[in-house]
């Protein structure tokens, strides 16, 4: 099993290599795949069949990347600005759902599920192609690193120290001590990028540049909480329709859902907080 994941892990890195190599279209229809993907399964799991599930999925994804293509991307950062800024809202919401019913869990309508499916995903993937024309791949990469300096070190804390349940009913793997290994790390990472590396386009040193270090502390506990209710919401998800992954697309890894979950909250959040400085400077 970890070969396999090893060798999936190479051939999704290559793939994404190659198409950043070759220029941003490329970067854009690989990521539009890989979304959509993500759309496919969630549409999945609330029980649309298959094939209203791809044709969703592909009219959704084919809309967005024409959008990009069109160049009409630098003339939306008003409708990106409302848009993420209502689904980050909506994202914190379910967050605090999340905490409040972590010993109960709680159950989403189909029609809720399908409305933030057909919602979120496509305001992901629209923020990760902004955030790519903003500050190429560095800038992405920066932002995916919250995601994923998040969930390994949440995964290794709570394997140490982990003892309090975060959330049982939703997620039992997850704890408590995870979650504050998670914030702690993040925090200090980040703090010592901003003084070591002095690259204007990660996410974090634009932060802390334009609203200071409290602030910008704040804005990366807000992203770690964040990637934490897009796990948990998965989790549910999963949990609800009793399945363990999204799908088998990824050999070793699951679904696409199950590995770009985390990513879902944070990339619009990131997107609408650079565009909140940018839109009023």
């Amino acid at each position: 099993m970890l070969m396999l994941r090893v060798i999936t892990a190479c051939v999704l890195l290559a793939i994404l290599l190659l198409a950043i190599w070759i220029g941003p279209l490329a970067f854009a229809g690989v990521m539009a795949i890989a979304f959509g993907a993500v759309l496919f399964e969630w549409l999945r799991m609330t029980g649309l069949g298959p094939v209203p599930a791809i044709v969703v999925a592909s009219v959704e994804m084919i809309t967005q990347f024409s959008l990009y293509w069109a160049g009409a991307l630098p003339r939306m950062s008003w409708f990106l600005f409302l848009v993420n800024g209502a689904v980050m809202i909506a994202w914190f919401v379910i967050f605090f759902a999340e905490l409040f019913h972590r010993d109960t869990g709680f159950h989403v309508t189909v029609r809720q599920s399908l409305i933030a499916a057909v919602v979120f995903v496509p305001s992901a993937y629209l923020s990760l192609l902004w955030l790519y024309e903003a500050g190429d791949w560095v800038l992405v990469l920066s932002v995916l690193l919250i995601v994923w300096g998040a969930d390994i070190s949440a995964y290794f804390c709570g394997r140490a120290w982990g003892k309090h349940k975060l959330c049982r009913a939703i997620s039992p793997n997850k704890t408590w001590e995870g979650a504050v290994g998670a914030y702690v790390i993040v925090i200090i990472f980040f703090l010592l990028t901003y003084w070591f590396c002095d690259q204007e386009n990660v996410f974090t040193n634009f932060v802390f540049d334009q609203i200071g270090f409290f602030w910008g502390v704040l804005v990366l506990a807000g992203l770690v909480a964040l990637s934490i209710a897009g796990d948990l919401w998965e989790s549910m998800l999963k949990r609800l329709v009793g399945i363990k992954d999204s799908s088998n697309l990824l050999p070793g890894h699951g679904g696409f859902f199950d590995r770009l979950d985390a990513s879902l909250p944070v990339l619009p959040a990131a997107t609408w907080i650079m565009l909140a400085v940018l839109l009023t400077h």
